[in-house]
């Protein structure tokens, strides 16, 4: 009888345990009330994905109650309580509009990527951010190269420039006509019109281009969702030091056919520094953008962007020259379509094309009784992508794709000599040069990838990638100087492999673990190929370019950590970056200078054998209570010339702000001090000198005496020091050599009204 009785046992308990540890059910759009394929589910010890109808099954290890994770692309992610054994459960999502602009999913491993952040409000809702490159001041990590009060250039632990892959809404790119970067990829699009920022660190991205540095994603504003009717909203604001103000308005519509229309004004004047110095940094800017979507079917979206910006008068201390006009144009076609079939689960597709005008000149500079200079360039922008999302299996998601860039730039440099330039004597007639300056240069990327992302199981997830880039570069009409040197050798042709590979740990909840090694490889610009004896760096130096220049490679190992709990966020990453054929200039002494001038030579580009860089950020906030919590950041950087074992130029110091903020429902302050070391690591061949250090103080305040009112405060650099940023750079052409400083105290004041 005993025998018998185990056996049944034995036979009924696979299915006893099934019962009572088993959980099916049916996920569901909410709207359509179709199931939704490939959705993720997530339990405290198991994971599954919904099938082509929307059904799942899941075994749990444990008959307890459990808390489901319930994720998919377009639809709002949401925490489902279920209890293994009862009956199958219905489970509906709300879908939101598809985010064509969106290219990081944060929060669900399986769609994030390696070591990246994403920075939402950047602007605090109480300053005027000049220009673009203003927004990165605050994140950890980030500094900038001033030449003025605006067209603010952002560096990433020592990257710069073309070290960093900026795009807009995933993919759309545009770049600078001035070969001194007047007019950097940040200074095209209004800050205003940002909602977050995305940065893909290091070189651990494949499917946005090539990136050494990291990849920086700049998401501009979208519709709101849930927001059916006609609204929008209207802001503006000033600050006394300047007397900068500034304004904008958006309106939108969301229908079957949404539009969005948005425009902002700017007028700044000269600031002043700690001690009373005028800088010279007023500019004038106007822009204006407009969106328009149309949802072919409920898993179909095609969407066209236009945007125009056009900035006068902007003054640039830091260079020999100034800006007169610089307008630009945007235009871009995204389509992308999700749930094709039970192995395609989406296609996105973007062309886009840029174009920038811009003119400077030196008249309001003292050389002018000298000499008239003024400069048209061009700088245009061409390109596309197409990629599909592949999930071969439950626990893999494959990106792969192809794009292309395309890169124009030409324009020259007029000179009007109206003096002797040795004896200051007034020439019987003047004399007129033409001097190129991108010789009609062209530089195509053609580009395919294919990122690979396994869900090991609810504690692992690991990503592979690889990229390979097909270049091409000529100068068409190349300056007497550039022909000499090199002969008809100003043609190139690389093909560049990148790659990457991470492993993503969660051991319990709140805690993340990721350690990413990444190649990428990067190929020289116009500027590094084709400048002809122009003064385009930090010293006095005439830079002249290298067609022969091998690609950069990069090198990197990071390792982060991140910690969230209710009161406590706390994240932190290590980095070691081995560069090889890193691009940089030297003096050659075979190469004389051709403009007068003090220096006699000329700095020629070149590779270096290896560069090491390395260091690291940290971010925390906790909680002392549900009003009052504390920050603290930090990041640094250190950089070597091994070839040389000389410190690589233009490296930020070691900083840290600490910070307090109190918020209740209707209101918020903060406070931050903002404490920066000296920089003495500093490359003397490029007339480098030392940084001092510096501590600022900064408050700000915010008020919603209703839901569609917004008015903030703020007093900025609070007790008027005078300091200057290690990367701001030397007064030029002007009657005394200073740095330029960074403002005195300054009030600020801003107005929001949504309707």
């Amino acid at each position: 009888m005993k025998r018998h009785l185990m056996l049944a046992v034995s036979f009924l308990m696979p299915w006893v345990l099934t019962a009572q540890w088993q959980i099916t059910g049916t996920i569901y759009d909410r709207e359509t009330h179709t199931g939704i394929p490939f959705a993720l589910i997530v339990a405290s010890d198991a994971l599954t994905t919904s099938g082509t109808e929307g059904t799942f099954s899941l075994t749990l290890s444990s008959p307890d109650s459990t808390d489901l994770i319930i994720s998919q692309l377009g639809y709002e992610t949401i925490v489902f309580k279920a209890a293994p054994g009862g009956l199958p459960i219905a489970i509906t999502l709300q879908s939101k509009p598809l985010q064509i602009e969106e290219i990081i999913v944060a929060g669900t491993p399986r769609y994030s990527h390696p070591q990246s952040d994403v920075i939402s409000d950047p602007g605090h809702q109480t300053t005027q951010p000049r220009d673009l490159g203003d927004l990165f001041k605050s994140i950890p990590g980030f500094s900038v190269v001033k030449r003025g009060g605006y067209a603010l250039d952002p560096v990433f632990r020592g990257f710069k420039y073309e070290q960093l892959n900026i795009i807009y809404d995933g993919g759309l790119q545009t770049t600078n006509a001035c070969p001194a970067r007047m007019d950097p990829a940040t200074t095209h699009v209004s800050p205003n019109e940002v909602s977050k920022i995305e940065v893909l660190k290091g070189p651990f991205n494949v499917r946005y281009g090539a990136a050494t540095g990291a990849t920086i994603n700049i998401v501009t504003e979208n519709w709101e969702s849930g927001h059916t009717g006609i609204g929008g909203y209207v802001e503006g604001g000033y600050e006394t030091n300047g007397q900068g103000k500034f304004t904008q308005f958006q309106l939108q519509q969301n229908k079957t056919l949404d539009w969005l229309l948005s425009a902002s004004w700017k007028d700044y004047g000269n600031y002043h520094s700690g001690d009373g110095t005028v800088v010279p940094s007023s500019f004038h800017a106007l822009d204006y953008s407009a969106k328009l979507g149309y949802d072919l079917t409920p898993d179909q979206r095609i969407q066209v962007n236009w945007r125009q910006a056009a900035a006068r008068d902007i003054l640039h201390a830091g260079l020999s020259m100034d800006s007169d006009l610089d307008d630009t144009y945007i235009l871009s076609l995204d389509y992308r379509w999700k749930n094709i079939t039970p192995r395609v689960t989406a296609l996105a597709a973007k062309v886009f094309g840029s174009q920038v005008n811009h003119v400077m000149s030196n008249t309001r500079r003292p050389n002018f009784r000298m000499m008239e200079a003024i400069a048209e360039v061009m700088a245009s922008n061409y390109g596309g992508r197409l990629e599909a999302t592949i999930n071969p299996g439950k626990k893999t998601m494959i990106n792969t794709g192809l794009d292309w860039r395309a890169l124009h730039r030409d324009g020259d440099r007029n000179r009007l000599v109206k003096r002797n330039m040795m004896t200051g004597e007034l020439l019987p007639t003047p004399v007129s040069f033409t001097d190129a300056i991108w010789q009609d240069s062209y530089l195509d990327n053609y580009g395919i990838f294919a990122e690979s992302r396994h869900y090991l199981n609810t504690r692992w997830t690991a990503t592979a990638g690889l990229r390979l880039d097909a270049v091409h570069s000529v100068a068409r009409e190349p300056a007497r100087e550039i022909l000499e040197l090199y002969g008809d050798g100003t043609r190139s042709n690389e093909l560049n492999i990148s790659g990457t590979l991470s492993a993503l740990y969660e051991p319990a909840e709140g805690w993340q673990f990721q350690l990413a090694a990444g190649r990428g490889v990067r190929t020289a610009n116009l500027i590094e190929r084709y400048i002809d004896h122009f003064t385009i760096g930090m010293d006095a130096y005439e830079y002249v370019g290298n067609p022969n220049l091998k690609p950069e490679a990069n090198h990197q190992i990071e390792l982060g950590l991140k910690r969230q709990t209710n009161r406590l966020m706390f994240e932190a990453n290590i980095f070691g970056a081995l560069i090889t054929n890193y691009i940089s200039a030297v003096v050659d002494p075979s190469l004389p200078r051709k403009f007068a001038g003090s220096l006699p030579y000329s700095r020629r580009f070149v590779n270096l054998k290896k560069v090491l860089q390395s260091g690291f950020e940290f971010q925390t906030s906790l909680a002392l209570t549900h009003t009052m919590s504390l920050i603290w950041s930090g990041s640094y950087t250190r950089a070597e010339n091994l070839e040389l074992q000389v410190p690589v130029a233009e490296i930020p110091p070691l900083e840290s702000t600490i910070g307090a903020r109190y918020e209740v429902p209707d209101w918020w302050a903060e406070g931050s001090i903002r404490m920066v070391a000296v920089q003495n690591r500093i490359a003397t061949d490029f007339d480098e000198t030392a940084t001092p250090g510096f501590q600022v103080v900064d408050l700000r305040a915010g008020w919603k005496p209703f839901s569609s009112l917004s008015i903030g405060v703020g007093i900025l650099n609070l007790f008027n020091m005078q300091y200057r940023e290690h990367l701001n750079r030397l007064y030029r052409n002007a009657p005394e050599s200073i740095f330029i400083y960074e403002p005195g105290r300054n009030v600020t004041a801003f107005v929001k009204y949504r309707f």
